[in-house]
């Protein structure tokens, strides 16, 4: 398979919108996509922000269908498809291909711990199996498990994986991940740790991933284009700027509990409601009063 053109630039990570009865709420999800779209934000549905792993799978193929139909070619659109079951990631990864999205998003499955001739197998059977562009994640956040460079590496040189997401937060690993694979005309890179975001693109990195855009996507325009022209001192304001957005919702909580906090972030903006789906649960009222008096502060409210 011949690689398709490099992707580069910002892709949310949609916080997927509910209803309080746990359904898909589509008109929140066209609202968040059409903000996204606005601003030149690419969309990455069903991934770790967006509680994929808690979706039940008619609901993913809706997500799915209303993120291709709403951003309608404008601005890229990936999908996560991982899994603990081989099977049901390549069926996830072609169906949501068929449906039309650029890219699927694969992570490692988080059961079993492996070792990287492991991972570097596990790839391989997904890469093999899926009839389009695939993007390898690694996030030890939720797999426990770190792919090391050197799989990716190996990895890139298949027909149709095309990029890498890493949202690893080791001492020393965006550097090496840039020595490594920065600068390739067919394999995109993207930093899935915001604060790290203006060093990436510094080191060679193509693309940002950052949650904070539910909320602020013209902020993370801004920061890119400048980044792009080369003006590095406003670049680093905004990334200072988007760091304290950052921290409402993910200060002193879990990747759980931030995922909630972003949901309340989100609704006082008006743009979608706080609903999570299990095992995540609601914010109590003392913190969603406390993030919208911070979301204020900042002029976000």
């Amino acid at each position: 398979m011949i690689k398709p053109g490099k992707f580069h630039g910002n892709v949310v990570p949609l916080a997927t919108p509910f209803t309080p009865e746990g359904k898909l709420d589509v008109a929140a999800a066209e609202r968040i996509i059409h903000r996204l779209v606005d601003n030149q934000i690419g969309v990455f549905v069903l991934g770790t922000t967006g509680e994929a792993a808690s979706i039940h799978g008619s609901l993913r193929t809706q997500l799915v269908e209303t993120a291709v139909r709403t951003a309608s070619g404008r601005v890229p659109v990936f999908a996560g498809v991982g899994d603990n079951c081989a099977d049901d990631a390549i069926a996830a990864a072609n169906s949501y291909l068929r449906q039309g999205v650029d890219a699927v998003v694969a992570h490692l499955p988080g059961y079993y711990q492996l070792e990287p001739a492991e991972m570097q197998a596990y790839f391989e059977l997904l890469a093999d199996a899926t009839c389009g562009p695939l993007l390898l994640y690694n996030i030890p956040q939720t797999t426990g498990m770190s792919v090391p460079v050197d799989v990716v590496d190996r990895l890139s040189t298949r027909g149709n994986v095309i990029g890498f997401k890493d949202s690893e937060n080791a001492p020393g690993r965006v550097e090496g991940v840039a020595a490594r694979l920065a600068g390739r005309p067919d394999f995109s890179l993207f930093m899935g740790v915001a604060r790290h975001s203006v060093k990436a693109l510094r080191l060679g990195f193509d693309g940002l991933v950052p949650s904070s855009g539910n909320l602020a996507p013209e902020l993370w325009r801004d920061l890119y284009t400048a980044a792009r022209a080369g003006d590095w001192t406003r670049a680093e304001a905004l990334q200072v700027q988007l760091d304290d957005v950052a921290r409402v919702f993910q200060r002193d909580r879990s990747l759980a509990q931030s995922l909630a906090a972003l949901k309340v972030a989100m609704e006082s903006r008006g743009l979608c409601g706080s609903t999570v789906l299990p095992p995540l649960r609601p914010l109590d009222e003392a913190a969603r009063t406390t993030i919208r008096r911070e979301l204020q502060a900042l002029g976000l409210s």
